[in-house]
């Protein structure tokens, strides 16, 4: 199955797809954010860089589900972590591909980070919603760095700007007698 996952984007708007889609995650209403991160803020750590953050700053963090989409085809949820103070929220964590706004869905279940799926997937074709199962079956065997691990490899926007760029996903080789 042929599918371009480089169109896969902020939704320019909120349209029923993406409206039912935030619904049904949660029970606060999606948000646009702007992504501002700090030059040491590190790729594909957005609870760390929020928790050094408030400890400079105050705040809070705010769990939830940054919304990619392909209009009217295909959608998913990537659990995330925001920044909130005085009601105004900011993404510190730098998208590889330069998005510098998010659709932002803050989680009405108040589980931890850790608690929520890495991604919900949703077609809108009998297409998309065959990937997103093949997708969901391939990603259960992938396994997460340790936080400091995570911490410790990925580059920093400062290293990104500067033009060093690293996958979200780094292939771990499997352990003796484990195929």
């Amino acid at each position: 199955m042929t599918f371009n996952f480089e169109t896969l984007t902020t939704p320019e708007s909120i349209d029923q797809y993406v409206a039912s889609f935030c619904r049904s995650l949660s029970t606060e209403n999606p948000v646009f954010i702007d992504v501002k991160p700090e030059l040491w803020c590190k790729q594909s750590n957005c609870e760390m860089n929020v928790d050094k953050y408030i400890e400079q700053n105050g705040g809070e963090k705010v769990i939830g589900y940054k919304i990619w989409y392909i209009k009217r085809k295909y959608i998913e949820a990537e659990r995330h972590v925001v920044y909130r103070k005085d009601g105004a929220y900011r993404d510190l964590t730098f998208n590889t591909d330069g998005e510098s706004i998010i659709l932002f869905v803050p989680d009405s279940k108040k589980i931890s980070y850790d608690e929520k799926p890495l991604k919900t997937r949703h077609g809108l074709t009998q297409k998309t919603r065959l990937l997103a199962k093949q997708l969901d079956l391939q990603e259960t065997g992938i396994q997460q760095m340790s936080q400091e691990d995570s911490w410790n490899t990925m580059p920093s926007y400062e290293d990104w700007l500067k033009g060093n760029r690293m996958p979200n996903l780094i292939p771990v080789a499997a352990k003796p007698g484990i195929r």
